[in-house]
């Protein structure tokens, strides 16, 4: 290598390292706006199959739909009138939505069938399929699909677990096709209490990770060792051994009820009840970004990429949430 070239190198390589610095400077800008949606419920989640297709379900079984990567919002004319708590879609067309029973669709919300749990226990409180066959719901501990939602199998009794009667489990994340952590608790007059539940093949098998901690609210696993829980005493915790010890990394969340999106270890984005936030410093210190207006309440948050975000609430508010 000449001269010549050595010092085109080198200034190219001074160059991308600028103009990395400055994407990283930048990268966390986070601007909220909401979207004009046309009903006054509440809306208690959200979910996108794709960048442009998402559903939004809430109470007495309203569901709207967005095929313009969230500009616009309609209603679904679905039959449903029980309120709903949850949603998933798996892909544009695939979605299924729940409270005390399981409703899914295939055909993009236009038509809707029962999977008939309704009389099986506790209300289902999230819901998460890795494949169009294979699922799993947080509904008396945990239960199972492998043909697309319509048996289900209780692969985790909650009511059996000695050290944890009566937990609700309350959200499910998988990091592969074979590790998953479901996570919750339960908050009385006595005290409050969390725990997360670990599987290592698939979902035919869980293991409880004996947490001891108060009642986990929001929890994201990095991969299958580097993973963060948030918990009832406003306490963020991260473990880097697939959970089994655990580090507090801040007791001073802004809120005991959270929904978390982690761009990485450090960048991670916030959702309480009443206000957006952000974080630069892996949780240490918290930037407000967006306030709902007085009487407002925001239920679930969903990022489609690592750019792009929505959250929904009460009043039939919906919220873009962008990082630049």
């Amino acid at each position: 290598m000449n001269m010549k070239t050595l010092l085109i190198l080198i200034i190219a390589l001074a160059v991308f390292a600028c103009d990395k610095e400055d994407e990283d400077f930048n990268f966390q800008s986070v601007s909220v706006s909401t979207i004009k949606v046309d009903t006054d419920k509440a809306f208690t989640d959200i979910s996108f199959g794709s960048g442009q297709v998402g559903y939004a379900c809430g109470e007495m079984g309203i569901l709207f739909k967005t095929g313009d990567g969230g500009a616009t919002w309609s209603s679904l004319k679905s039959g449903i009138t029980p309120s709903l708590h949850c949603i998933d879609a798996f892909s544009d067309n695939q979605i299924f939505t729940a409270r005390n029973e399981l409703y899914r669709s295939g055909d993009g919300g236009a038509n809707w069938t029962t999977a008939g749990l309704d009389d099986q226990g506790s209300g289902i409180f999230d819901i998460r399929f890795l494949s169009s066959q294979t699922g799993f719901i947080a509904k008396n501990g945990i239960m199972k699909t492998t043909d697309g939602g319509t048996t289900w199998t209780l692969v985790f009794d909650s009511s059996k677990d000695e050290n944890y009667y009566a937990i609700v489990y309350n959200a499910i994340e998988f990091v592969n096709n074979n590790i998953g952590f479901c996570a919750g608790g339960k908050t009385h007059d006595g005290g409050s209490v969390g725990t997360i539940v670990k599987t290592k093949d698939g979902g035919n098998n869980w293991e409880n990770l004996n947490m001891d901690m108060s009642q986990i609210t929001a929890f994201h696993f990095m991969d299958e060792n580097n993973g963060f829980v948030f918990n009832f005493d406003k306490e963020m915790w991260k473990t880097t051994d697939g959970g089994k010890n655990w580090t507090l990394v801040s007791s001073d969340i802004p809120d005991r009820y959270v929904n978390c999106y982690f761009i990485d270890s450090n960048k991670i984005v916030l959702k309480t009840p009443e206000s957006i936030y952000h974080s630069l410093d892996g949780g240490k210190n918290w930037i407000k970004d967006y306030a709902v207006p007085e009487g407002g309440y925001l239920t679930a948050m969903e990022f489609i990429n690592s750019k792009l975000g929505f959250a929904c609430g009460h009043n039939g508010l919906i919220a873009k949430i962008e990082i630049k």
